[in-house]
């Protein structure tokens, strides 16, 4: 059991390793050459500033992060990767909320 718990563990860092390389990668290739040096990049048919787009992809990684080790702890049976993939989750929604507030103020 020990052993498939190491492997378990092994398997969702790798995971989470990848999920957030894959976000930053999506993110990049947005940026456009004006973009990048009016501070801003274009994501549709709307401008946002790259450090609320960059905080909305940290609080993404942060969730997918706590989902993943609430999972764990779920099929493991172990209660703190349970709780402590909520509280990742409730930051997650902390950052959010932050950058929506940043968004209502003009801030990004």
């Amino acid at each position: 059991m020990n052993r498939q718990l190491r492997f378990l563990r092994q398997l969702a860092a790798t995971c989470l390793g990848l999920a957030f390389s894959l976000l930053v990668l999506i993110a990049t290739p947005a940026l456009s050459a004006p973009a990048q040096a009016s501070g801003a990049l274009t994501l549709s048919s709307s401008r946002l500033p790259l450090a609320a787009t960059a905080g909305r992809v940290k609080a993404g990684a942060k969730d997918f992060e706590g989902k993943t080790q609430e999972s764990i702890g779920n099929i493991t049976g172990n209660q703190g990767d349970r709780l402590a993939g909520k509280a990742k989750q409730a930051e997650a929604k902390v950052r959010n909320a932050v950058e929506d507030v940043k968004d209502k103020a003009g801030m990004g």
